[in-house]
């Protein structure tokens, strides 16, 4: 566990320092993927825009190990209801919390999905910019039905709060481009008068 905790320490540090990008976000994943024993680490998006009043998640970044397809890479993972597949998921990680579950104990219609993505186990939590509830980050066995233990789980909110952390700093960054790039211009301006 102790080389987890470095590789999201790791993961963290060049999400900051080289931006919230693919290509940061792969390496990143990856380290987190392979020093955990996982199968799969996704990063859910929430869309920003509820569709038909129903709130709905992409599998934006993810990262799976040698054998195992990756979620970005699949149609099913694309626009699901969390609420409608496991409203009580949707319920927890809305409220800050985290989700565990093996194949055989997750709601009806979760089950046909993870069945269908040959997922054994699943460990999620809550990714927050601010005070908005981004999407959610998900670790995957495809394997065994495994217990995730307590470690694991602070591992995974550590990953989950250095990834809220990672586009924070983005979304700062965005906006002070947009401020410099008006100023720029109302400096042409001015200078024209």
């Amino acid at each position: 566990m102790i080389e987890a905790f470095s590789k999201i320490s790791e993961a963290s540090k060049l999400l900051m320092e080289s931006g919230f990008t693919p290509a940061t976000v792969a390496t990143a994943l990856s380290q987190v993927g392979t020093a955990m024993g996982v199968d799969r680490v996704t990063l859910f998006e929430n869309q920003p825009f509820p569709i038909r009043g129903r709130m709905l998640a992409d599998a934006r970044y993810a990262w799976s190990s040698q054998g195992t397809t990756a979620h970005s890479d699949l149609a099913v993972t694309k626009q699901i209801s969390l609420r409608e597949l496991a409203p009580l998921w949707a319920e927890s990680l809305a409220q800050g919390q985290t989700v565990s579950c093996v194949l055989a104990a997750a709601p009806p219609r979760m089950k046909l999905l993870l069945t269908e993505t040959k997922t054994q186990s699943l460990l999620m939590a809550p990714i927050q910019v601010s005070k908005e509830k981004w999407g959610f980050v998900t670790l995957e066995d495809c394997h065994r039905p495994r217990v995730w233990t307590a470690e694991e789980t602070t591992l995974l909110k550590a990953l989950a709060g250095g990834l809220g952390t990672a586009l924070r700093h983005r979304q700062m960054r965005s906006s002070l481009s947009q401020t410099r790039t008006q100023l720029a211009e109302m400096m042409a301006l001015a200078g024209t008068r």
